[in-house]
């Protein structure tokens, strides 16, 4: 699991775009930032460079974030190829189904409060718990 704490550590800068788009170019410039991004090489390159301006928009608009947008489900992917790049803790984790404000909720135990035991099922400590992600090793452009 990757918690949020950890996704907002990876942000996608407009240089990180820029690379995204065309990655044969030197990063730019600091003048050629505030330029708009370069045009995709390729229509994969297109498309995900349209859901990451949309998500920077909006994470702009709604929760502030002035340097692009931060990646979240592409962690997961990062993870499973590169999990070297994670430290995670295993810890018991669990799903409220009940709360009344909070049905649906992850819970993480990371205070040990229930005890477990060493085996991965219903028990046990069942998730490996992202703490933080080597932002640096991820992508050399990302700060």
């Amino acid at each position: 699991m990757i918690p949020i704490n950890v996704t907002h550590t990876a942000i996608v800068t407009k240089e990180i775009h820029s690379q995204l788009l065309e990655p044969a170019s030197s990063p730019p410039s600091e003048s050629k930032l505030e330029d708009q991004v370069p045009k995709a090489s390729t229509k994969l390159r297109h498309t995900l460079s349209t859901l990451i301006s949309f998500f920077a928009d909006s994470y702009r608009s709604t929760f502030g974030f002035q340097h692009g947008p931060p990646l979240h489900d592409a962690l997961t992917v990062a993870y499973v190829t590169r999990p070297e790049l994670f430290t995670t803790t295993r810890h018991r984790v669990d799903i409220e189904l009940t709360g009344t404000h909070s049905i649906g909720e992850t819970v993480v135990d990371v205070w040990k409060y229930k005890e477990v035991d060493d085996t991965w099922g219903r028990t046990g400590r069942n998730c490996l718990v992202a703490d933080s992600l080597n932002v640096s090793l991820l992508c050399p452009f990302f700060r």
